[in-house]
């Protein structure tokens, strides 16, 4: 039942969640299904608006994460990718299991790096990647046939596809209201505090007791969670600054150019290398409707900036230039003039490279769930830093939340 605009009255809550992105509605899901009385809070006026649409809809293999850095990611993306395979057979979701060619440009690439990936996805339980030659990739009888793709060797992810991302949404949002959940857009979270075991949550003016609260707010969740942590410290005796036990978030925007004026170069996805500023290089999608986009970079935003809306969203047509050079390592015959600035996205980090970086600052490229162990208020989980694989996670990340959350 959707609510744009009547606020909400005052009442007690099993279960709120704040921020309705494919995160939060994997998690209403996974937890209506259980049982639970589930309330979805979202500030704007439609589902997934922000983070969730403003990404390349690719599902994941599994291959860019270390297990031992980035438990969660490594975890929370093969099963996500299998979840969400089965899910979107079953509901009819679009998607299409295309593959990708993670393309080496140079030898130190192609002999140090591939297999680096390799083992990191078979540490993972992704046994099905395959090293291929530059001869394969140019043969047309081989599955791995890409005429137009020029490397110095590849590995190819069979597993790896798209999906039409807000379809997906629109059936986790159908299938949680179907086990009783509500949702209430265009309801803003003011604050919070803890109160005898409860949390009580203020949106627009009016108080909510909630047992349980899941911030899975995406670019705003240390934002609101900072809040409801500030206020229940000064309403009680805790010395410690519970804010301080968890991580700053902040943010890398993203810049997607479309091709134009030049035939579809690829069938499959085609990815460089990841950058090591934080992304995974500018990379080219295919959508379903079969157009082809490059991007994301990376474009940190200063550290000193603390609220999302400040950022700029437009496409500073000048990138194109550095996404000319990117392109043509793989993609030499990219005529001039036929990128065009699409849109962009923001990724949450908990790491900022301005700031000096230490080996146990590795785990803060992970996902952080922040759960009462880590702040104190009962009740009250935090999740931060969900960035890529967000999206191909996001059933799994549902499915784990059901389980720890009685």
């Amino acid at each position: 039942m959707i609510r744009p605009t009547k606020p909400l009255c005052q009442h007690h809550i099993q279960t709120a969640i704040i921020g309705a992105g494919v995160i939060g509605l994997a998690v209403g899901r996974a937890l209506s299904k259980k049982g639970h009385e589930v309330l979805l809070l979202e500030q704007a006026t439609s589902i997934g608006s922000e983070t969730s649409s403003r990404n390349s809809e690719v599902i994941h293999a599994g291959i860019y994460y270390d297990r031992n850095v980035m438990p969660y990611k490594s975890k929370f993306c093969v099963e996500g990718k299998q979840l969400l395979y089965q899910y979107c057979t079953d509901r009819d979701i679009p998607f299409k299991q295309c593959g990708k060619l993670l393309v080496a440009t140079d030898a130190d690439q192609r002999d140090i790096g591939l297999p680096k990936l390799v083992e990191y996805a078979k540490g993972n339980g992704v046994h099905d990647l395959r090293l291929v030659s530059m001869e394969d990739i140019n043969d047309p009888y081989s599955d791995v046939y890409e005429p137009n793709v020029k490397c110095t060797g590849a590995v190819y992810s069979p597993s790896t596809g798209i999906v039409d991302s807000h379809s997906l949404m629109q059936s986790m949002l159908a299938e949680a209201e179907e086990y009783g959940a509500t949702i209430a857009l265009n309801c803003r979270v003011e604050g919070g505090r803890s109160e005898d075991s409860n949390v009580i949550l203020t949106v627009d003016g009016e108080e909510i007791v909630c047992d349980n609260v899941i911030v899975c707010a995406g670019l705003h969740s240390h934002k609101i969670a900072s809040d409801i942590l500030l206020q229940s410290n000064q309403q009680s005796s805790i010395d410690v600054e519970n804010e301080a036990r968890i991580p700053r978030q902040y943010y890398a925007k993203g810049n997607y150019f479309v091709l134009q004026n030049q035939k579809q170069p690829f069938s499959k996805l085609i990815y460089p290398l990841p950058d090591p500023q934080g992304g995974l290089g500018v990379h080219a999608t295919i959508d379903l409707s079969r157009s082809t986009k490059f991007g994301p970079d990376v474009e940190w935003i200063d550290e000193t900036v603390t609220n999302p809306y400040d950022i700029d969203m437009n496409v500073d047509p000048n990138r194109a230039k550095s996404f000319y050079a990117a392109i043509r390592k793989y993609w030499p015959d990219l005529n001039d003039d036929n990128l065009v600035a699409d849109y962009s996205g923001i990724r949450p980090k908990l790491w900022h490279p301005s700031r000096k970086q230490t080996k146990t600052d590795n785990a803060l490229k992970d996902f952080f769930i922040a759960t009462p162990m880590h702040h104190g208020v009962t009740g009250l989980h935090v999740l931060l830093g969900i960035e890529s694989p967000g999206l191909t996670s996001s059933l799994a990340f549902g499915n784990y939340m059901a389980k720890i959350i009685d």
